[in-house]
């Protein structure tokens, strides 16, 4: 028999800051949150009534085992026949197990790019730059001249990236030295005009009972070297743009078919627009809603797993730098708090600059002083 659950506990897996953040947001709704970085250290799910995943690269294969031995916990618990299988009917919630929020299934398919581009291409049909799984390092050179140069290779579980533009630089990239086991998804590399993110709150309204989509003020973004280092909201989009960028939101998260908080990030050439990919839960590029939206991402989050009422409101226009390996002094700290509507975020050896503006073009100029404030 297991433990009974905690019925105000949440246990919320992950490291680092988005899991501080999204404990203080359950936290703040009168839950008692117990933080726990990696799945490996934990024994049973069964004494939590909810699980909220707080890292994109969890180990997809061990929280299943958690939540299935949960079910089986928990049916037996109430009294239910279990196959010689070890199946059960019913779902988790149903039988009284943790609500895991994102769903197991959905931290799967998006950990996957493979996968989630299936789902994207074959399923639903979105519009995304073309690309291949390549499973053998021997067949990278056919996939890339059937892409065609340049290209971008991405791994098909984490976040990295290399751009090459020749062959010769296709050999020497660092994802194909080593090659990877599960393979690797080559994509064409196109000099898009801008990046966007549609972050989406999906959840039961209270007011009809049925499962809801909310849109947040799209986010614009910019890379370097495949890593964020400035947002702002709300981007400016054409209406056209701003439709189709909703239209592929709603139906990725849609066929994911859980709750909580969606990043889905978008290419825009022209009035085109493209699918990237879709983070399940709060991420870096929504850090900047604590000083633009009434409800930030991490509340956004908590309220759409407990199917509390859902605020997307933009309070003000708002952009975000993201300064890396930067000496957090005091006298830098200060510099950069000097900037009108500023403030400062340490994470780490990096520091997040928020600024808030009448317009969005003052907010991304104060931000931009405020970050070389803190590299002087």
């Amino acid at each position: 028999m297991s433990s009974q659950p905690n019925h105000r506990g949440v246990l919320v897996l992950g490291t680092g800051l988005i899991a501080q953040e999204l404990a203080t947001a359950y936290r703040h709704l009168g839950w008692n949150p117990t933080t726990v970085p990696y799945v490996s250290e934990v024994e049973t799910l069964s004494n939590w009534s909810h699980v909220a995943v707080a890292d994109p690269d969890i180990d997809t294969a061990a929280l299943q085992e958690l939540t299935e031995q949960a079910q089986r916990e928990s049916a037996q618990d109430s009294g239910v026949v279990i196959d010689a299988d070890g199946t059960i009917e019913g779902n988790a919630e149903a039988l009284g197990g943790p609500r895991v929020v994102p769903s197991v299934r959905t931290c799967m398919m998006t950990a996957d790019r493979a996968a989630l581009r299936a789902t994207a291409d074959d399923e639903l049909g979105l519009p995304t730059l073309a690309h291949e799984l390549v499973l053998d390092a021997g067949e990278v050179d056919d996939a890339a001249d059937r892409i065609g140069f340049p290209l971008v290779i991405k791994p098909r579980h984490g976040s990295e990236q290399n751009i090459v533009e020749t062959p010769d630089e296709l050999a020497e990239a660092d994802l194909l030295n080593p090659f990877a086991e599960d393979g690797v998804v080559l994509e064409r590399y196109i000099d898009f005009d801008y990046e966007v993110t549609i972050l989406t709150a999906r959840s039961v309204d209270p007011k009809t009972g049925e499962l809801a989509t909310w849109f947040c003020e799209p986010i614009g973004t910019r890379h370097v070297a495949g890593k964020l280092v400035e947002s702002w909201q709300p981007a400016p989009l054409p209406d056209g743009v701003r439709d189709n960028a909703h239209s592929i939101a709603a139906r990725i998260t849609g066929a994911l078919e859980s709750y909580g908080l969606f990043a889905i990030e978008l290419f825009v050439d022209g009035e085109e627009v493209y699918f990237s990919r879709v983070l399940p839960m709060p991420g870096l590029a929504g850090m900047l809603t604590r000083a633009t939206q009434r409800l930030d991402q991490f509340a956004l989050q908590a309220r759409a797993a407990m199917h509390l009422p859902i605020d997307v409101t933009l309070i003000s226009p708002g952009a975000s730098q993201l300064v890396r390996h930067v000496a957090a002094t005091p006298d830098h700290l200060a510099k950069a708090m000097a900037v009108e509507e500023t403030s400062v975020q340490v994470v780490g050896e990096n520091v997040l600059v928020h600024c808030t503006g009448e317009s969005v073009e003052e907010a991304r100029a104060r931000a931009a002083r405020a970050a070389a404030a803190l590299e002087k």
